[in-house]
Parts: C-alpha cells; structure tokens; sequence
C-alpha cells in the first residue's frame, strides 16, 4: 500500500539530521513530526505507539515502519533516489556504504555521543560540573576514530565509497558535528571531508545543525 513518507525526528539527534538531510537531497516527498527530546516527548505513549523502544529517529512508509536510523538511511535512499549514487546498487561500492555503517555504532557514534553527552547534556540538565575522568576518555577514542576514518574508510578518496557521496558520508558528518558542537577539535581532513559533504547537500547541511549549535550555546552557558 502506498503512502507518505513521515519522519518523527529532532535536530538534535545526529541521525534525525541525516535522515533530515538525505529527504531533501535527493528531494523524497516527505512530512516530519517533530519529537522534542529535551523534553522527553519521545517517552510519552503517542509516540510509543510509533516506537516500543523510545528511540528516535523512526520512520514510516505506507505500511513499512523502520525502528532503526541505519536500516532507514538504506530504505530512504534505495527507494526514492533516482541517482543511485546514495546507497549504489553496485555490490562493489556499496559494500565499503555498509561498512562505515556497520563499523560507525561503537565507534563514530558511541564516542561522539559520550564525548557530548558527559561534557554538555549531563552537566547541563544535572547542574553538576563534568565528569572529566569520561569526557577525556571519549576524546582519546575520538582521536583514533579519526584516525581510523582518515587511514581506512577515506584514504585518498574523496567520500567513504569514491568520488560520489553516499548515506555512509552523510551519516559521519552528523556524528562528528555534535562533538564539534562541543568544542572537540577534528584534524584537517576530517574537517576538510565535513566541508565536501556540505557542498554536496547545499544551505540545508547548516539549516538542520543550526539547532545543535544553537542548543549547545545555551546548555553551556
């Protein structure tokens, strides 16, 4: 049965923005409801009637509900790309897509987000100073991470699968701007791969992270 695109997302999540961001590159008719975590609307029932596992994003298609921002990123780009460059059907390219995605959850992801949430959200909404002991230990692992990345997934590429970005692109650049936001300081390259992808996806890429920005602003204040 067909039907339309709904996103329930927060700009405040790295992968809301890159689903966010994906839709209007490759210009997917789409709705977005938009669910405030800060105020923990993702916990009341109307939106676990969406999703029993309180997460954000989901994404829903007709009849299709997708529970999982990566597995979203695929359907998304697979069905409504008319390009083929964003998720390529060629195995060969597409592999080394699946892979940084694959890879990207213990590393890009938990670290960014542990890097973020104990130097910014906790202390912020505890009112409590940070715990330094953590924060430093995400930044240590963030600092392999972009080692990492650099060496394996880019190398002398200019996106993760060659020379046309793709979800796997869209998705890193998401994860590294909330430690950015934070005041973590990436190499050249990574900033430098951060600049293509924001070519790529055009004024959009800092309309979605204004709000990151923004809000990190106030919480640090």
């Amino acid at each position: 049965m067909a039907g339309k695109l709904i996103l329930y997302v927060d700009p405040v999540s790295q992968p809301s923005r890159a689903l966010s961001l994906l839709c209007r590159a490759i210009r997917a008719p789409h709705q977005e409801i938009y669910i405030n975590l800060m105020k923990g609307e993702h916990m009341k029932k109307d939106y676990m009637a969406v999703n029993p596992f309180r997460k954000i994003p989901a994404v829903k298609d007709g009849d299709t509900l997708i529970l999982e921002s990566c597995a979203a990123l695929r359907f998304i780009a697979s069905k409504y790309d008319s390009s083929d460059l964003w998720y390529p059907k060629n195995l060969d390219v597409r592999c080394k897509v699946d892979e940084y995605l694959d890879w990207q959850h213990l590393n890009t992801r938990v670290h960014g987000v542990g890097y973020f949430r104990n130097l910014v959200l906790l202390p912020a909404l505890k009112r409590t100073k940070p715990d330094m002991q953590l924060v430093n230990q995400h930044k240590k692992e963030l600092k392999r991470v972009q080692n990492d990345f650099s060496k394996h997934f880019l190398g002398s590429k200019p996106f993760i699968s060659g020379d046309h970005i793709s979800i796997a692109d869209l998705l890193a650049s998401c994860e590294f701007e909330q430690p950015i936001a934070g005041g973590f300081e990436f190499s050249e390259t990574i900033l430098n791969f951060i600049d293509r992808v924001r070519e790529e996806v055009g004024p959009d890429y800092d309309k979605i992270h204004a709000t990151i920005r923004e809000t990190t602003k106030q919480l640090m204040q």
